[in-house]
C-alpha cells in the first residue's frame, strides 16, 4: 500500500514539473519591427503586448509603463515606439479634457520658468531712452502681479517661477520693415538670454523697454524720429512652437491708482495685461498641435467668426475679461449654434512647456554599417554620407512619426523630393514646406537593432544612400542605419 501511494506521488511531482518546463511566451520586441524583415523571435519573459495594426506589423510589442513619462526621453538608448506612446497619451489626455470639458486640477502643478529682462537703456539713432530707479521698481511690480494673476486665473494648475534681470548696457532697437515702429529684436539680446539660459531652462522669455516718462521726453524732444518712430507696445516674436517663446513690450506709466499693487493676484497695472497679452500669443500653436479649436488672442475684437466681441476693461486694465475666459479654458465658441468652451485646459499646460509641444527627443548620430555618417551640405541642400561626424536633432511628428532635423541649421529637415513616392526619387534636407507626408519618417527598428527610414506613404520605401558624396534616393530595401542619441 504505502509503494503505491509513493508511486502515486511520484508520478504527480513528474507531471508538475514536466507542466513548469513549459516554454514561456515570446519576448516582447520593444519598437517599430520592420515588416520586411523576416527573423524569428527569440524566447523571453515580457508577456506585454500592443496592437500594432497602424505599422501593418505583427510582432509583439512593449507597453509604455503608466506613469513614468519621462523614462522614454530620459533614457541613453531611445524607443522610438515608447516615445510615440508618451506623444500620443499627452495628446489624447488632453483633446479628453477639451472635449469633455473637464477641469479636473492636475495632481501636480506645472513648473513653468520664466526669464524677464529689464533693459534700462535702449536707442535707435540718435534717440536714447532710459529706466529712471522708478521704473524698475515698478517692472518688478509687474513680474509680481503677471505671475500671482496667472497662477489665480489657471486654478493652480501653473506654478511660475519668474527671473527678473537688469541690463544696464546700451541697447539697440529694430524698426518693423516698412514702418516707423520699433522693437526690442530676440536677435540682438539673444547673447543675454543664452547667458542665463546656460545655467537655468526657461520656458519663455519676456523683455521690457521703457520709453515714457519726463526724462526721455526731455532726453529725446527735437532729435530726428521722436514723435515720430515709437516703440509697440508689445510684440510676440517666438512661442511654444519655435522652442523658447520670446515677447517683448513697452513698460509705460502706471496709471492713477494702480500702484502700488492693493493685491498681487489682481491685474492691477497696464503692463501686466499688455505681458500676459504677448504671452498668450504663444500658447495659440496649441490648437494646431491638438487638432481643436483654439481663440487667437485677437479674437476679443469679435472679427473672428464664432467668438463674440469684448470691451476694454473700464479700469483699463486691458480686456483681462477675455484673457481670463482663455486661460481658464472657459471662453465661449459658438459653431452650428452650439457654444463650446475653449482656451487653456489643465491637461494642456506640460504642453506649453519649452520643447514639450515642438517634440523633441534629442540629438543623434545617424550612421550606415560601415560607420559613415548621414550628413547634409547646408548650403547645397544635398544628403548623402560622411566619415566626419554629422548629428540631428530628432522631434516626433505625430502618428508614429518623427522630424529629422539638420542640427547644423535646424530650420532644414530630411525631405523628399517634390513629395513624390517614386522608386529612386531624391531624399534632400529642405525647410518646412507644409508637406508632413514628405517631411516626416517611420522609424521601423530590424531585429540587429538596426533601423530602416520609411516614408509614410503606402508604399513603405525607405531612404538609402550608397557612397560618400553621391545623393541620397528613395527605394524599397533601404540603407540600414545605427541611430544612437549623443544628447
Amino acid at each position: 500500500m504505502k509503494k503505491s501511494i509513493l508511486l502515486v506521488f511520484l508520478t504527480v511531482l513528474i507531471m508538475s514539473l514536466c507542466a513548469c518546463s513549459k516554454d514561456p511566451e515570446p519576448e516582447s520586441q520593444g519598437s517599430n519591427r520592420d515588416p520586411k524583415e523576416t527573423e524569428s523571435t527569440e524566447p523571453g519573459t515580457n508577456d506585454g503586448q500592443k496592437d500594432n495594426t497602424d505599422n501593418n506589423n505583427t510582432d509583439i510589442q512593449s507597453t509604455v509603463t503608466p506613469g513614468v513619462e519621462d523614462s522614454p526621453l530620459t533614457s541613453d538608448i531611445i524607443d522610438f515606439d515608447a516615445v510615440a506612446d508618451l506623444f500620443e497619451q499627452r495628446i489624447s489626455e488632453a483633446v479628453a479634457q477639451y472635449e469633455k470639458e473637464d477641469y479636473t486640477r492636475l495632481s501636480e502643478p506645472v513648473k513653468y520658468n520664466v526669464l524677464w529682462l529689464g533693459y534700462t537703456h535702449v536707442t535707435f539713432g540718435d534717440l536714447d531712452f532710459r529706466m529712471t530707479d522708478f521704473d524698475k521698481e515698478y517692472l518688478k511690480a509687474v513680474t509680481l502681479n503677471f505671475e500671482k494673476t496667472v497662477e489665480r486665473l489657471t486654478n493652480h494648475n501653473l506654478d511660475i517661477t519668474i527671473d527678473l534681470y537688469f541690463v544696464d548696457d546700451e541697447t539697440e532697437l529694430t524698426q518693423w520693415p516698412g514702418d516707423t515702429w520699433l522693437y526690442l529684436a530676440q536677435e540682438t539680446v539673444q547673447q543675454d538670454i543664452d547667458k542665463y539660459d546656460t545655467e537655468k531652462k526657461y520656458d519663455t522669455v519676456l523683455t521690457a523697454v521703457e520709453t515714457e516718462g519726463d526724462e526721455n521726453v526731455e532726453r529725446n524732444t527735437g532729435k530726428a524720429g521722436y514723435g515720430t518712430n515709437y516703440v509697440m507696445l508689445g510684440l510676440k516674436t517666438a512661442g511654444v512652437e519655435n522652442g523658447i517663446g520670446y515677447s517683448t513690450f513697452e513698460l509705460g506709466k502706471p496709471r492713477e491708482g494702480t500702484y502700488p499693487l492693493a493685491d498681487p493676484e489682481i491685474p492691477s497695472l497696464y503692463a501686466t495685461a499688455v505681458s500676459v497679452h504677448e504671452w498668450m500669443h504663444q500658447l495659440e500653436y496649441l490648437g494646431k498641435y491638438l487638432g481643436i479649436e483654439y481663440p487667437d488672442t485677437h479674437a476679443y475684437q469679435g472679427n473672428t467668426p464664432g467668438y463674440q466681441a469684448y470691451t476694454a476693461d473700464l479700469n483699463n486694465y486691458d480686456f483681462f475679461e477675455f484673457y481670463e475666459l482663455v486661460l481658464a479654458g472657459k471662453l465661449p465658441y459658438t459653431s452650428n449654434d452650439t457654444v463650446k468652451h475653449v482656451g487653456m485646459y489643465p491637461k494642456m499646460w506640460p504642453l506649453a512647456k519649452r520643447g514639450v509641444a515642438l517634440d523633441e527627443i534629442g540629438t543623434f548620430t545617424i550612421t550606415n554599417a560601415n560607420g559613415e555618417y548621414l550628413s547634409a551640405d547646408v548650403t547645397t541642400r544635398a544628403l548623402s554620407i560622411s566619415k566626419t561626424e554629422s548629428k540631428w536633432q530628432i522631434r516626433y511628428g505625430g502618428k508614429n512619426r518623427f522630424i529629422l532635423l539638420c542640427d547644423e541649421d535646424t530650420s532644414l529637415r530630411v525631405d523628399l523630393g517634390n513629395a513624390w513616392d517614386m522608386e529612386g526619387n531624391s531624399i534632400s534636407v529642405w525647410i518646412y514646406t507644409g508637406y508632413d507626408d514628405a517631411q516626416s519618417w517611420l522609424l521601423y527598428q530590424n531585429f540587429d537593432g538596426t533601423y530602416y527610414i520609411r516614408t509614410p506613404y503606402s508604399s513603405g520605401r525607405a531612404l538609402a544612400v550608397d557612397s560618400i558624396g553621391a545623393g541620397a534616393y528613395l527605394t524599397e530595401n533601404g540603407t540600414k542605419w545605427t541611430i544612437e542619441k549623443v544628447s
